[in-house]
């Protein structure tokens, strides 16, 4: 189900408030976002004419559901259930030829970023992060193999983000090797992608095995690529926003202070630096992403529902990871919070 049906969807089923005036994209708008807690789109952002911007679409067990095609019907139970039935059915991408996210397309020094109307979501967060609720795509320099993951970007440029990530995750690894042979690492950034493939990139998916088939399943559609131009790389054709470009070698940013989902604001002072070399998008996209921080927003919804079915794990120790996932499944989010503050061994 593509962004747009998804949130035609929660619509119809009332679950969706539309803000229609004008909303400030400094501060205010990542505060009612937070103060709403339910999906919510915003019609009208100051600086931003024909621009709209979609926030918490997974706040809850329910719109989990809605956005794999499940009903309003099912309770927590029955979700789980079927959610472990689909992840045990992955659907291999296609690739087609066209697509909606090619209505716009943008090259060389006509790339301004800031086109896009990407919030400052938060009087804690250095600037505006223009990942939050996304995927980035990369293949292993070696191997070819493809990863799907979500990494945090913060706008630095018209052309420049950073991309915030530990030598620990499949993007590190690709870092790694790519600076090892001394050359850039090409990414790709899909904002605005079915929620399926932002569940399938937030995943603990076997490294080398393909988080786009495993959202195939999730959402029971194989998932359909177009392929980039200046980069090697696929993205879902129904984006609403896709950045081709790359990850320079040997460059250290320093990314945050951002408000993150321990409720606390995060500084990475070595995260890496993506420029991008081509954008495309749909005509008036409606940018996605996410005010997090406070507990039961809709990134620990999402954690949750993937804890559930054994495809969660997060960074620290044995004792900390089974604790946070314990408190995950059970919906605990304040303790869960709490739990991401501690130095556990």
């Amino acid at each position: 189900m593509e962004l747009r049906a998804f949130i035609e969807l929660l619509s119809k089923e009332g679950r969706l408030m539309q803000v229609s005036r004008e909303v400030d994209w400094k501060f205010e708008l990542g505060e009612i976002a937070r103060g709403h807690g339910g999906p919510v789109l915003f019609e009208n952002v100051k600086d931003y004419p024909n621009a709209r911007v979609f926030a918490n679409g997974l706040s809850g067990a329910v719109e989990v559901g809605l956005a794999l095609g499940m009903g309003v019907g099912l309770n927590k139970g029955d979700l789980l259930r079927e959610l472990k039935r689909r992840k045990s059915s992955p659907l291999k991408p296609s690739v087609v030829c066209t697509g909606p996210v090619l209505e716009e397309i943008w090259t060389g020094d006509d790339i301004d970023l800031f086109r896009f109307p990407v919030p400052h979501w938060n009087r804690h967060d250095r600037g505006r992060y223009i990942g939050t609720w996304h995927v980035n795509v990369s293949k292993d320099p070696e191997t070819g193999t493809r990863n799907v993951g979500v990494y945090r970007m913060e706008l630095l440029g018209p052309r420049q983000a950073t991309v915030s990530t530990n030598s620990g995750s499949h993007l590190g690894t690709h870092i790694a090797k790519a600076e090892r042979q001394g050359r850039p690492l090409e990414m790709a950034v899909a904002i605005g992608t079915s929620e399926a493939v932002v569940m399938a990139g937030s995943a603990a998916y076997p490294y080398g095995v393909d988080e786009y088939e495993l959202a195939g399943g999730l959402q029971q559609e194989s998932v359909s690529l177009i392929e980039c131009h200046t980069v090697n790389l696929e993205v879902p054709a129904d984006a609403e926003i896709v950045i081709e470009g790359v990850i320079r070698p040997g460059i250290r940013v320093q990314d945050g202070p951002y408000f993150d989902y321990v409720g606390k604001p995060s500084v990475n002072p070595r995260a890496f630096l993506f420029e991008a070399t081509r954008v495309m998008s749909r005509r008036h996209p409606i940018f996605r992403g996410a005010s997090i921080g406070m507990p039961g927003a809709e990134d620990q919804h999402l954690l949750a529902a993937l804890a559930s079915i054994d495809l969660w794990d997060f960074h620290g120790s044995r004792t900390k990871r089974w604790l946070q996932s314990y408190l995950l499944k059970n919906e605990f989010f304040k303790a869960f919070q709490l739990a991401g503050r501690m130095h556990l061994r």
